[in-house]
């Protein structure tokens, strides 16, 4: 294991303790993931409270098969969206890193929008947007336990979509934002994050 990916997912268990400490990931839910390099990725293993990551706590997978490449520690499995994550990083080559939270107030943004199109207040601007009009808007994906066939409506809806924002929403569930560097998808989920927290405030 290098310096460089062992510093990659103390970086990641720092965000998700951040992520834990504001009520964005209860118990274990949630899942980061950075990519390796062009052909893998590190995820979160499951059922790891994200309040308590270390460098243990990620399996890299193989970018376009899912299979394991190395574990951080012998029982750890990866995350279930996986195939989520691994869609993202097919789609959007610019992709290096991917967040998922479940906050409440994303889970009710989330209800009855389906895009859920964003407030047009300052923070959008954290996206790249710029007050010119253009609707906001981040895709629902319908939530069911075959996660993989999630992953698969992701991999076709970005095909279709080559230049979406930067994150995505599946129905009560949660945000899930990316970027060309790790800072860029924290500050691409914090403001979507900000925003549906208006949503769901009746903004």
């Amino acid at each position: 294991m290098t310096t460089v990916s062992q510093d990659l997912r103390r970086d990641l268990a720092a965000i998700g303790r951040r992520f834990y400490d504001r009520g964005w990931m209860w118990a274990t839910a949630g899942n980061l993931s950075a990519r390796a390099d062009e052909s893998s990725f590190w995820i979160t293993a499951s059922g790891v409270s994200k309040g308590d990551l270390g460098p243990a706590d990620f399996v890299r997978v193989g970018l376009e098969d899912g299979e394991i490449r190395e574990r951080g520690r012998p029982d750890a499995k990866p995350s279930a969206e996986v195939a989520i994550h691994g869609a993202i990083y097919r789609t959007q080559p610019g992709a290096t890193a991917c967040l998922h939270g479940h906050s409440v107030e994303a889970i009710l943004a989330s209800r009855g929008r389906d895009p859920i199109v964003l407030p047009r207040v300052e923070m959008i601007k954290a996206l790249g947007i710029w007050d010119d009009g253009t609707p906001a808007a981040v895709p629902v994906f319908t939530n069911h336990p075959d996660v993989a066939s999630i992953g698969q409506a992701v991999e076709t809806f970005l095909r279709d979509h080559p230049r979406p924002l930067p994150a995505l929403m599946v129905r009560d569930h949660g945000i899930t934002a990316w970027g060309a560097r790790l800072a860029d998808a924290l500050r691409h989920f914090e403001a979507v994050e900000f925003l549906l927290m208006l949503l769901a405030r009746g903004f």
